[in-house]
């Protein structure tokens, strides 16, 4: 067994390549049973153009551990060995001619439902920065305009002492909503506040369009909105902190992706400092007041910290909910708020770009290589994407650490230990990228220390493409067994360990 050519194969590398067969044995090995998995890793392996057959029994989906019975057209599900029907398409499968389930671990499925819309980019810019860092945040966006595909939809607000969402859609002149920074808002304050009142699907999407379109219909206006955005000086008072609503702002971004009944967008929040105004607020614009340092935290000095994070949770929450994904930009010589702001992270699996200056290269050449394309002109990413986990009798799930959420989904695959985000055998991931990778963990159930089967997993991806295709990505995985283990993977320890460790600081 090349163990290698596997793992550059599945885009899966487990810390024991021979697992343990009891429980005894899995606690004298100390390193837990865990693998790293990138569900969207680039493969080489036919797509299938067709639902995938599943087990009647476990829902185990066909793969090559499954034992065939070519003569009576028959299946048996190494899950569960629950005896299954081939369909009608396959009666003519042999020894020469076998379906490309069987013949590969890792493969994926184009499943035939309706196409999606295609994904939304919604730009929150910081308008309270020098006037140097917001033209470069502009000339970032004008940038990625050049860079994204004309068929992405695009909508924009930039925020200060107040939010203003611009329309993007007028007949005759420019016009924007303009929000108070301080207040918060609810979604249905929001809802009717932007004109959504219509509760018609059809309809909504035509409301959507006033606020985001898709780049090929709107890149001019935009351009032209951008140039004329400028610096919010009423916000920047002598001897005070820009007045900055980041908090707000993100509020109305994920609610007006929310009512506009966006299937998969990115908010990307640029901002050039923490939120000084409203709900969320970090420090306050009192330079007297500094911003909480590591020995504010250690002796519960740090007076915004548990409401601010308890507000990020919450739109965190939100915006999981509704598959969207939060990235956070920010520049700047002082602290921005990442630790408040770290749910946003972890729950959508948004990207983060720290830099001193958006002028510098670093920021530059960063934000660029997120939205580059691929060979065929399609963005490198995959939006509202759900994990499951299924194990045979042998093993049973811990947990899985990574940005993501629980979709809280109970059964026989949930172990008593739980590590991470654990009780559950499905997790949803608002976006993935390439690089995009998880610790699942798993804990043996075998009493004895009698050979046995080792275990058998498989790991389910469903996933949005940027072209608004569903694609279903099944990897399926074995390895061989010891009466105790001794076949480690030492590279794979540093990030297995040290991962939950900091987890479990948290």
């Amino acid at each position: 067994m090349d163990v290698h050519a596997e793992e550059e194969r599945d885009g899966v590398r487990f810390s024991w390549n021979v697992w343990p067969i009891s429980r005894i044995d899995a606690t004298r090995a100390v390193v837990p049973l865990a693998c790293s998995y990138t569900p969207f890793k680039k493969i080489n392996s036919p797509v299938i153009n067709s639902e995938p057959i599943s087990c009647k029994g476990c829902h185990t989906i066909l793969n090559p551990y499954c034992a065939i019975d070519l003569v009576g057209k028959l299946w048996t599900c190494p899950l569960c060995l629950q005896r299954n029907s081939m369909p009608p398409a396959y009666a003519n499968i042999s020894q020469q001619a076998l379906p490309a389930e069987v013949l590969y671990t890792t493969i994926e499925y184009l499943l035939p439902r309706p196409v999606l819309p295609p994904p939304v980019f919604l730009f929150v810019i910081d308008v309270c920065m020098d006037e140097d860092e917001l033209k470069a945040v502009k000339d970032s966006i004008h940038m990625a305009l050049n860079i994204l595909p004309k068929y992405v939809s695009i909508g924009l607000i930039a925020f200060g002492s107040t939010i203003q969402v611009y329309e993007l859609a007028f007949e005759f002149f420019p016009k924007s909503y303009v929000f108070n920074g301080k207040k918060d808002f609810n979604s249905k304050q929001l809802q009717e506040l932007l004109g959504f009142t219509l509760s018609n699907t059809q309809k909504r999407a035509q409301e959507q369009r006033r606020f985001l379109l898709p780049l090929s219909e709107c890149e001019p206006i935009l351009e032209s909105v951008l140039e004329e955005i400028q610096r919010d000086v009423r916000s920047v008072r002598h001897q005070k902190r820009p007045l900055r609503s980041t908090g707000v702002a993100l509020r109305v971004a994920l609610s007006l992706l929310e009512w506009s009944g966006v299937y998969s967008g990115r908010v990307m929040l640029f901002a050039g400092g923490a939120c000084t105004q409203g709900p969320g607020l970090i420090v306050s614009e009192e330079l007297k007041e500094s911003i909480r340092a590591h020995h504010d935290l250690q002796k519960g000095l740090a007076k915004h910290v548990k409401a601010a994070t308890q507000y990020y949770e919450e739109l965190a929450t939100q915006a999981a909910h509704n598959g969207h994904v939060v990235d956070l930009f920010t520049c700047g010589a002082d602290q921005s708020g990442f630790l408040e702001m770290d749910g946003l992270l972890k729950k959508t699996g948004g990207l983060a770009i720290q830099a001193e200056s958006f002028r510098f290269d670093v920021f530059k050449e960063s934000f660029a290589k997120i939205l580059r394309p691929d060979s065929n002109g399609n963005l490198r990413m995959a939006f509202n994407a759900t994990l499951d986990v299924h194990t045979s009798k042998e093993l049973k799930l811990s947990g899985i650490i990574g940005n993501c959420s629980s979709l809280d989904k109970k059964g026989p695959h949930v172990g008593e230990t739980e590590i991470g985000i654990g009780g559950t055998t499905s997790w949803k991931m608002c976006g993935l990228d390439p690089n995009s990778t998880y610790g699942i963990y798993f804990e043996v159930m075998n009493q004895t220390g009698t050979p046995t089967h080792p275990g058998m997993i498989q790991i389910t991806t469903q996933y949005q493409n940027s072209t608004g295709h569903r694609i279903m990505r099944v990897t399926t995985l074995t390895r061989g067994s010891t009466l105790f283990p001794h076949h480690f993977t030492s590279n794979r320890y540093t990030y297995i360990v040290p991962y939950r460790t900091i987890e479990d600081t948290h």
